[in-house]
């Protein structure tokens, strides 16, 4: 029986890995070393999750490089010269994406991370993206299921700017009691309700 290995958790250090893709040799932590790096499972080609993640790196290209942030994609469905992820981004989609896709068709990299991806679903894969620091260590996660994918974009883009200290928390304000209210001094005191005259008045 084979033994499962831990999956990185928050904090973790992501594991290292060395691969080849369609854009050359990828060693990991090698490849982001002194960079963010969000890397997500590739959903199955046409579906609506593909069309969104395709779109979302393509568009976040600049907005990614501002950020010193790579990207790494991940899938399980072979890249033959028939079925290669850019190029379908590119002929039916309209969009050019550069980030690096490994093929993993024997799920070794998927399990060492837990990403899901493609149309096989793996036990204990339910990953979508991680958000890796610098220095190689597991910030985020995201998990399936999600309420739509739109979501998950949105998280990731706002926890990226979170961890890189590009947004300031709001303030939490805690509201009052509408009967209280605080004095001069700082204290509580129970306000009374206010009460209005009925009486008619001759405005002469």
């Amino acid at each position: 029986m084979e033994r499962r290995k831990k999956l990185p958790q928050i904090g973790d250090v992501a594991p290292a890995f060395e691969v080849q893709t369609e854009k050359g040799l990828v060693r990991f932590p090698e490849y982001s070393e002194g960079c963010w790096c969000i890397f997500f499972a590739h959903p199955a080609n046409f579906t609506s999750a593909w069309t969104m993640f395709s779109a979302f790196l393509a568009m976040k290209e600049r907005w990614l490089n501002e950020r010193n942030t790579k990207v790494l994609a991940l899938t399980n469905e072979s890249l033959r010269p028939d079925n290669q992820w850019a190029d379908k981004a590119r002929r039916f989609i309209g969009i050019y994406l550069k980030a690096p896709v490994i093929e993993d068709l024997d799920f070794h990299i998927a399990k060492l991370f837990g990403l899901a991806s493609g149309r096989r679903p793996q036990h204990g894969c339910d990953r979508l993206a991680l958000i890796i620091d610098p220095g190689g260590i597991v910030r985020f996660i995201i998990h399936r299921p999600l309420p739509n994918i739109e979501t998950a974009l949105l998280d990731i883009e706002r926890e990226l700017e979170r961890l890189q200290g590009k947004i300031i928390e709001p303030a939490i304000f805690v509201p009052l009691n509408v009967e209280e209210q605080l004095d001069a001094s700082g204290a509580f005191y129970k306000s009374e309700p206010a009460y209005f005259s009925r009486k008619k008045i001759n405005p002469n």
